[in-house]
């Protein structure tokens, strides 16, 4: 490849790496012991790339990263026009993995990854770069989602016209109940499977930043949520508690409010948007496996709606003839029958 030549590593190896729910590709690139990693994207410009993946908002975030004391690899070389760009390797040791291997280390890895976001957390003020706004953004948007695909997946029914606009008012209530909120640094996908273990550098250090070229402001719970409300995995309760009070540990009685007020609540965005997500992509994409996610995911949920701030929602998907205690299995093909032509 020409890029890798122009960037002194002729001869190189390219091992492919397992990617995410992106389109983007990754490799490994190995030159007599000497690694680095090669992702392989749509560039920036092209409509088919995904949306908060661009290339450019990448190399801007590694260098924030990385003056706010924290672990983001470093870009070695790019060519955004053609979708590629080369950068460190934080080797293959993420949480998600040594988790996997070792439940022993959970409770060490789920600290750990906190106490990089209080540190994030205190650091907000120091970032020099500007960021989209969390409600203007793809994310916010996307948690219309579980009415565009999971409703319709369930009652085998298409949406009526007003459905989304009714869901969305009642989301719209809910959020002007709340306090003002607290902007700080949001990472966006902040999940084991997004943080490596850097085990020879110090304190937050050690929790290497991956896939943060969605970052934006929003509410500063959003990644903890991100970290404990995954639907990859259940975090035990008393996990969930711990890393909360590590989080707001040192806040004013303000900013502790603020937190307990919209924490609930951005979880509740969080799993309808990834609910929806997992259905979509299994229509869309043939990406069938994320299925397995959805009982995780309607736990989260029946737990997100005994939550008194979101009884308008679950009073409102209950006349819809929603039930997330239910156990139907997704017939994607059938689904695929009663998707609207507008769903997001």
């Amino acid at each position: 490849m020409e890029f890798l030549r122009n960037s002194g590593w002729v001869g190189a190896h390219e091992i492919p790496i397992s990617g995410d729910w992106s389109q983007r590709k990754f490799f490994r690139i190995d030159l007599k012991g000497k690694t680095a990693v090669l992702i392989q994207s749509f560039p920036d410009e092209d409509p088919r790339s995904t949306p908060g993946h661009k290339l450019k908002d990448f190399v801007k975030i590694s260098r924030c990263l990385d003056t706010l004391g924290l672990s983001a690899p470093e870009v070695y070389a790019q060519d955004l026009p053609h979708g590629l760009l080369l950068v460190e390797d934080f080797g293959s040791q993420d949480f998600a993995s040594l988790i996997a291997k070792d439940e022993e280390v959970e409770r060490d890895m789920y600290r750990l990854a906190t106490q990089a976001l209080r540190h994030l957390y205190k650091k907000t003020e120091f970032i020099a770069v500007e960021l989209p706004d969390y409600f203007t953004s793809h994310i916010h948007k996307g948690h219309q989602r579980v009415v565009d695909w999971y409703m319709p997946a369930m009652l085998h029914k298409q949406n009526s016209d007003d459905a989304v606009t009714e869901y969305l008012k009642i989301w719209k209530q809910i959020e002007r109940s709340l306090p003002q909120v607290k902007r700080r640094f949001v990472h966006g996908d902040y999940h084991p499977g997004n943080l490596m273990w850097l085990p020879e550098r110090q304190d937050a250090k050690q929790v290497g930043f991956l896939d943060f070229q969605q970052a934006m402001m929003g509410p500063a719970p959003y990644d903890l949520v991100n970290l404990l409300e995954d639907a990859r995995r259940e975090v035990p309760i008393e996990l969930r508690r711990e890393c909360m009070a590590i989080y707001i540990e040192g806040m004013s009685t303000e900013d502790r409010e603020n937190f307990i007020a919209w924490y609930p609540v951005l979880a509740a965005q969080f799993h309808c948007r990834v609910i929806g997500q997992a259905i979509r992509l299994a229509i869309r994409d043939q990406k069938t496996r994320l299925l397995s996610i959805i009982p995780i995911l309607r736990r989260h949920m029946i737990r997100d709606f005994a939550n008194p701030q979101l009884k308008p929602l679950k009073d409102w998907f209950s006349a819809q003839g929603i039930d997330f205690s239910e156990t139907q299995e997704v017939d994607v093909e059938k689904a695929a029958l009663f998707i609207r032509p507008d769903a997001n």
